[in-house]
């Protein structure tokens, strides 16, 4: 069965357009778009385990909770339009679903980037960070870029389809892209891209209360290099900085949504409602509702 026909039998579709690419040499892309309307019950997705990552990119605001492999299951969260989640399929993948769906999915073998070094010379990349949720302008406008040619004449499209996956591969390996092991510099500080990755990284996985040792396996680091590194490079601990954006992102949520402080609590990754409520009023001088009625836009 071809890969786009897994895909959209994994999500209940019979049938869903789909893009083959070969970005440089054997190495294929797919890119599926998934188009369905599931209604108010929630629908299981069951993604095999495979050597490959899987990106979502959000064509309409998207209803989901992800399943974790003992089968519990994460709180429902809405993922707006044109955000994106990245994930690994080396252990399987399952979410459960619900409403109106539509996304690009893109499926990206590791052997991409094995290519990537080989021919194109860029860094070697090991893996990629997972990320859930996320604003990517480059992966939003390659989504674009790609809509119009699911109806293109196949001479057209054939020519356009490898630069559009090479772009996209390189960006992915810039961006998310894990070497075996990450380094600091001389001054024991990071680099900014480094900076960046770890930041974005913790910030995406805010709800999950990461460990520093899950953050520091994850962006490549040891545990002390990675405390050390950030310390130097930002002033702050990993852990001071996750509770100050924790209390920021609180904050946007409080003012701009009319979830209850409980479902605030856990969006922002604390571990109850009271802790919340404590750091947050620790923070800024007020509890988390007296701020709200103060600042809700």
């Amino acid at each position: 069965m071809a890969v786009s026909d897994r895909i959209a039998t994994c999500f209940g579709i019979g049938a869903a357009r789909a893009l083959v690419i070969r970005p440089l040499h054997q190495a294929r892309l797919t890119v599926v778009h998934l188009d369905h309307v599931y209604g108010e019950a929630e629908h299981p997705v069951y993604l095999p385990a495979d050597d490959a990552y899987l990106i979502m990119l959000y064509l309409v605001d998207v209803d989901h909770r992800d399943i974790w492999p003992d089968q519990t299951a994460a709180p429902l969260k809405t993922y707006p339009k044109g955000s994106i989640c990245l994930i690994s399929l080396k252990h399987g993948a399952a979410i459960s679903v619900r409403g109106r769906f539509e996304a690009l999915t893109f499926h990206i073998p590791s052997s991409h980037f094995a290519e990537l070094t080989e021919e194109a010379g860029e860094p070697r990349v090991d893996d990629l960070a997972t990320y859930r949720g996320i604003d990517d302008q480059v992966i939003r406008n390659i989504g674009g870029a790609l809509m119009p040619m699911f109806d293109m004449p196949d001479e057209v499209r054939d020519q356009l389809l490898p630069h559009i996956g090479l772009a996209l591969n390189a960006h992915l390996a810039h961006r998310y892209g894990r070497s075996p092991a990450q380094r600091l510099s001389a001054s024991g500080r990071l680099s900014p891209m480094q900076e960046k990755r770890i930041k974005t990284y913790m910030a995406a996985n805010l709800s999950a209360n990461m460990t520093v040792d899950q953050i520091a396996d994850a962006t490549g680091f040891s545990v002390d290099e990675l405390c050390s590194g950030f310390l130097n490079t930002t002033g702050q601990s990993v852990v001071e900085w996750m509770s100050a954006y924790r209390v920021t992102t609180a904050q946007s949520q409080l003012s701009r949504t009319g979830d209850t402080i409980a479902q605030v609590a856990t969006i922002c990754g604390f571990a109850d409602e009271s802790t919340f409520i404590e750091a947050f009023t620790k923070a800024l001088g007020i509890a988390p509702a007296e701020w709200r009625s103060r600042n809700r836009h």
